[in-house]
């Protein structure tokens, strides 16, 4: 136990997921086998699943000579990015909900060759286009310059079944040094929001959103990848908020940000066509992956975040699981039953 929470020692973790013993170098630890890896250091508020960075709920810890990492993280980020096949309730997935972020009056960021919300809106007309021959219903929150206030968004999500919501951003910082792509799933509750170093009553407040996590979590994972592989820009992790069009849906649902509006290299790529056609195609293949890793079904693209876990031939075969830690519970009841799963490094065959 650290401030109340419950930790895993990461060579738990390795053993779990019938991984190699961890590598340990200094204060770093790298975990490998079957196609995957994650690494993490002391301290550290990220750990690096095939490459792909994630911000940690609570940083990595050292007690004894061992790292640890919390439970909260296993439960909510390594088990679904490992064993996606075993979110439970995952549905197939027929509509898509489209947010192009901002509109009307409200411009978003703005750069030297634009603003957000035109980028964005031409970003999910080009997706739209892609997703619908792909044989998915598409319906968008905005199909025109128009502003529509936050909590509608994810109210018109809420009608469709078997869906996903996509909300399409651009970035800006204060200065124009900031660059790269990032992906935010749902803070979980009891999880601090973004960047914020302590918790806050409201962040134990449950949302509508937090009944899928593990999708969240997922999906994030699946479209991040993507746009890494597509937009080729820096790495900004997926991380941890509660916006209100990702805070109040009833589906699974996240929020890209793909690029900076006022970093000269990213706005000149934003600019172009070619830049937005791959962010579209993104979209497309982040949907297919999300689709293809609940289903637990094998894929072939490189790099990836979650190519190994759903690959049937590589995924970890535990016959009896020691606990649902990837099912839908309370908050203490999953970050108990994770912590309890991985306490003991011989889980029952």
């Amino acid at each position: 136990m650290r401030d109340g929470r419950r930790y895993v020692p990461v060579e738990n973790v390795s053993d779990f997921y019938r991984l190699n013993v961890p590598l340990v170098l200094g204060n770093s630890f790298t975990i490998t086998g079957q196609g995957r890896t994650i690494k993490g250091q002391d301290g550290g508020h990220e750990v690096f699943i095939n490459s792909v960075k994630y911000v940690l709920c609570f940083p990595i810890i050292s007690k004894g000579g061992r790292l640890l990492i919390s439970a909260m993280d296993v439960t909510k980020i390594i088990e679904p990015v490992m064993r996606p096949g075993k979110i439970k309730n995952a549905s197939a997935v027929r509509n898509v909900i489209l947010d192009a972020g901002h509109g009307g009056h409200d411009s978003g960021a703005t750069g030297p060759f634009g603003a957000e919300k035109d980028a964005a809106l031409d970003v999910v007309l080009r997706a739209k286009a892609l997703l619908q021959a792909s044989g998915y219903n598409v319906r968008l929150t905005r199909a025109t310059d128009v502003f529509i206030p936050l909590e509608k968004r994810p109210a018109f999500a809420n009608r469709f079944p078997n869906a996903l919501f996509v909300s399409v951003h651009l970035n800006k910082s204060n200065t124009v040094g900031g660059t790269g792509i990032e992906t935010y799933a749902l803070a979980p509750r009891g999880v601090p929001s973004m960047d914020e170093a302590n918790l806050s009553y409201s962040d134990f407040n449950l949302y509508p959103g937090h009944a899928h996590d593990s999708e969240n979590i997922a999906l994030a994972t699946a479209m991040h990848s993507s746009m890494l592989r597509h937009l080729r820009l820096y790495d900004r992790g997926i991380k941890r908020a509660r916006f209100v069009v990702i805070r109040d849906l009833t589906i699974p649902g996240i929020l890209v940000e793909g690029g900076f509006m006022n970093n000269p290299t990213d706005a000149r790529q934003i600019a172009g066509n070619s830049y937005r056609e791959e962010f579209a195609r993104a979209i497309l293949e982040g949907v297919n992956r999300y689709q293809n890793a609940v289903a637990g079904e094998l894929q072939y693209f490189q790099p990836t975040a979650i190519v190994a876990a759903t690959d049937a031939t590589t995924a970890p075969v535990i016959k009896k699981d020691p606990v649902p830690v990837g099912s839908k519970t309370s908050i203490n009841k999953a970050v108990n039953q994770a912590a309890s799963a991985l306490a003991s490094p011989s889980a029952p065959n």
